[in-house]
């Protein structure tokens, strides 16, 4: 995906942590969709820092590799390492 194909620009994955954190720190991964998609849209692209692009399935396997979350079956919840401080 190229930047232009983007709306409103990359969803970068602290905003995804952020939910998950007023979700309490962990949510099933279906609630956590629903809130992506009422927050970002359904077409909405995510992105790291490092300016990869992912779809909400592919940030959360980049956040789970981080350490940033971990799943445990459709359980989703905040790892051990912290988020960045945004953009």
């Amino acid at each position: 995906m190229d930047c232009y194909e983007l709306d409103r620009g990359p969803i970068y994955g602290h905003e995804l942590l952020s939910i998950l954190a007023e979700k309490g720190g962990s949510a099933h991964i279906d609630d956590l969709r629903g809130a992506s998609v009422a927050a970002f849209g359904p077409e909405a692209v995510f992105a790291n820092c490092s300016g990869q692009y992912f779809t909400f399935e592919g940030v959360l396997e980049f956040l789970e590799s981080r350490g940033k979350l971990s799943r445990h079956g459709d359980l989703v919840s905040l790892g051990h390492v912290p988020a960045c401080s945004g953009h």
